[in-house]
């Protein structure tokens, strides 16, 4: 099993979900605040509202529990993603300067850039068929899907004037297992989503970087960004 870095904090999915939330809602009533938060779920699917909201959703969320995928629901956009071990999720809260205006493409390339820089060259962004959670803001490396991303933002409730933003990415330290694509298959197919994702769509960290050096250059990206004032850390109790 891999040793995770010190900054990780592995906790239940459901619990994460809800902790973005309230991360979410402390930077809304405090602009002043700006959180960096590394963590790895339990083995657990993970849908958008428009995906719970299907008629057959509750049957499917009983049938996937029962072997052993529990099914939860997230605030951001996206698709159906996987949780679990081998998998790292970043997620990065924070509020644009005053009366700055909120352009969805500058705030992906607040969470793609610096996964993009701790990956190094051969990192790219963009479509991958066959990959799960598939779209523009992908973050692949050689060609091949390494992280997924989606965000959520609406005004400050402290100063009216800014947008607050949770930008979430989910990153694969190995490759996804044929049992977890099987479960997303599994799920899509119940809901009747005409989609089949593909095993060879994805890859893990490249080779040449362990997770521990991957992690440390991460932090470093997002410590860099031109975006005051600089984060808060948040590591395991």
């Amino acid at each position: 099993m891999t040793t995770l870095h010190p900054a990780i904090q592995t906790l239940d999915t459901r619990t994460a979900l809800s902790r973005e939330m309230e991360l979410l809602e402390a930077v809304s009533r405090d602009p002043s605040q700006r959180f960096l938060w590394l963590w790895q779920g339990t083995r657990s699917l993970v849908v958008p509202r428009k995906l719970a909201v299907h008629p057959d959703f509750q049957a499917t969320a009983n049938a996937l529990a029962a072997k052993g995928w529990p099914v939860h629901t997230r605030a951001t956009g996206g698709d159906a993603t996987p949780q679990g071990p081998g998998i790292i999720n970043v997620t990065h809260v924070y509020s644009l300067p005053a009366r700055e205006a909120f352009h969805i493409d500058t705030e992906y390339d607040r969470i793609c850039t610096p996964i993009e820089a701790a990956l190094g060259a051969s990192a790219t962004r963009g479509w991958q068929p066959g990959a799960f959670c598939d779209g523009a803001h992908n973050v692949q490396f050689n060609a091949k899907k390494f992280a997924g991303t989606a965000m959520r933002f609406r005004p400050s409730r402290a100063d009216r004037s800014r947008v607050t933003v949770i930008a979430h990415a989910l990153m694969l330290v190995v490759p996804p297992s044929a049992s977890t694509i099987a479960a997303i298959n599994d799920l899509l197919g119940r809901l009747g989503q005409g989609r089949v994702i593909k095993p060879e769509a994805h890859t893990g960290l490249p080779p040449n970087l362990t997770l521990d050096s991957f992690v440390n250059r991460l932090i470093a990206a997002f410590e860099a960004l031109p975006l005051p004032p600089p984060p808060t850390l948040i590591t395991p109790s």
